[in-house]
């Protein structure tokens, strides 16, 4: 007698788990292996650092003036940026950042107060200076009834 065998071949697939799939995309896009794209790629973000002052504005000519005016000194772009606020003057014409020492303006934000440009160009030896030594200086607020000044404040951090 004789004896046939039969014998069954079971073909077994595996299918890998959800994360071992994504990591191997991962990994294959990352070497650009298996990966290709016409589309150029982004340019990456540049990081710009803003750094602000302030100034509360007292009277320095108007009796009953006040205000404030905050800036915004960026470094990479050599400009610095003022937002102004202020009660109880009549219409500001100019305003500026001034030196303590001798009263010499710096750098013209007068845009800043009559409509136009918020921001000027400063050079980065202003902005160092005017980041280290804050109280150096002071923000004043001309108009046509006090051309020396209606309201002013010293800059500080």
């Amino acid at each position: 007698m004789t004896t046939s065998r039969t014998t069954s071949r079971t073909t077994r697939r595996t299918i890998p788990s959800l994360p071992v799939a994504l990591a191997t995309a991962l990994l294959l896009a990352g070497s650009g292996a298996a990966v290709t794209s016409s589309a150029a790629a982004p340019a990456p973000a540049r990081l710009v650092t803003v750094k602000t002052l302030e100034a509360q504005l007292q009277s320095s000519g108007d009796p009953d003036g006040s205000g404030e005016a905050h800036f915004r000194l960026i470094m990479a772009q050599t400009k610095v940026c003022a937002n102004v606020e202020w009660s109880n003057i009549a219409t500001p014409d100019s305003a500026h950042i001034h030196k303590k020492a001798d009263s010499s303006i710096v750098l013209d934000l007068s845009g800043s107060v009559t409509g136009g440009k918020h921001c000027a160009h400063a050079s980065k030896a202003l902005i160092t200076r005017l980041l280290d030594h804050p109280r150096r200086y002071y923000f004043n607020v001309h108009n046509a009834t006090y051309p020396a000044g209606a309201i002013q404040g010293t800059l500080h951090h």
